[in-house]
Formats: structure tokens, C-alpha cells, sequence
């Protein structure tokens, strides 16, 4: 049985734990949220954005169509026109990677390397005004 000093010792003791803890949860744990959501937020644009405007490239390229009117045809019938992509040159980066490699893989006989750097400068051009897009957007004023 507990007497009176060791239950001060131990409500002391606990006490000190929790104020040396509490503030570690209350400032790294919240980072350590936003890291995840941003890789969460990463994978599922390589999914609705990267993966899709890979196939539907390969698809066009397959087809015949050269590379400049291929990623026009990909730009315009996949997400990427319309994704809201964070002002993050890493975030850009990363997806382009993700979709290059889709790229590769799926249509590597119908490409060349001066076709993915253009390809590269364009789906970086689009991710960037999709990363601005208040910045193209018209803006119309009340008389």
C-alpha cells in the first residue's frame, strides 16, 4: 500500500513525465501528420494524375500521334489541367518521376529521349500553372 509521501513522490514524478511529453506530442506529432498527408496527397496524384496521363500519352503515341500533339491529347483528356497541385518544385519533381517511369514502361518502343525532355518541360509547365492557377485564371470586375 501506497503511503502518503510515496503517493506525492509518484503524483510528482508523474507530473514531470507528462509536462516533459506533452509538449513533444503537441509540436512533432502535428509534423509528422503533415509529412503523411503530404505523401498521401503525392500517391494519390500519382494515381488520378501521373498513371492516367501515361496511359492516355502511350495510348495517343500508339495511335501515331506525334509527342507535342500526344501530350496535348493526354494534357486535355486527363486531370492534370484541372489538379490544384501545391507551389512545391519537389512535389513536381516527384510526380514527374512517378509519370515518367509509367511513360517508359508502357510505351518505352514509341519514345525517345528528346521526347520525354519535352515531354518533361510541358508536364511541368502545365503542373506549374495548375499550381498557380489564380495567377491564369481571368478576372472579371463588377460595374
Amino acid at each position: 500500500m501506497l503511503t502518503c509521501k510515496r503517493l506525492k513522490i509518484f503524483i510528482l514524478s508523474l507530473l514531470l513525465i507528462l509536462s516533459i511529453l506533452l509538449p513533444i506530442f503537441l509540436f512533432i506529432a502535428p509534423n509528422n501528420v503533415y509529412a503523411t498527408q503530404k505523401s498521401l496527397d503525392l500517391s494519390s496524384a500519382q494515381s488520378s494524375v501521373g498513371k492516367r496521363f501515361a496511359k492516355v500519352f502511350c495510348d495517343a503515341k500508339k495511335e501515331g500521334l506525334d509527342s507535342e500533339f500526344a501530350s496535348e491529347y493526354a494534357l486535355n483528356n486527363t486531370y492534370l489541367k484541372f489538379v490544384a497541385f501545391p507551389d512545391d518544385n519537389q512535389y513536381l519533381d516527384d510526380l514527374w518521376e512517378f509519370t515518367s517511369n509509367n511513360i517508359i514502361d508502357n510505351c518505352g518502343d514509341n519514345i525517345n529521349i528528346n521526347d520525354l525532355t519535352e515531354l518533361e518541360i510541358f508536364f511541368k509547365e502545365e503542373g506549374i500553372i495548375a499550381s498557380n492557377r489564380e495567377l491564369y485564371l481571368p478576372t472579371f470586375e463588377n460595374n
